[in-house]
């Protein structure tokens, strides 16, 4: 097993001292590689600390909660508007 398999989520390990395996493209934090590189995450592409900050690990992990849960485009988007408005920026 490769390391990019066994890898835990951070934002559920820190926000709820749980395990989950990172799901990878099923996350929608989740990059989608290229035929070039490998997917990855957007929030450790971006540099989110959140080992030190259960709060922003929570509210990470109840924004993909929720834009994983969002039954319709218009949930979705307006889930990832707020996402982008506490970000301060357009992602």
């Amino acid at each position: 097993m490769n390391e990019i398999e066994s890898k835990s989520c951070t934002i559920r390990s820190v926000a709820e001292r749980t395990s989950e395996l990172c799901p990878r493209d099923r996350c929608v934090f989740w990059e989608t590689g290229t035929a070039l590189t490998d997917g990855r995450c957007l929030l450790e592409r971006l540099g989110v600390e959140v080992t030190t900050r259960p709060d922003l690990a929570g509210y990470l992990l109840e924004t993909r909660e929720r834009l994983e849960a969002a039954r319709g485009v218009s949930e979705a988007e307006e889930a990832h508007r707020e996402f982008s408005r506490r970000l301060g920026r357009d992602v």
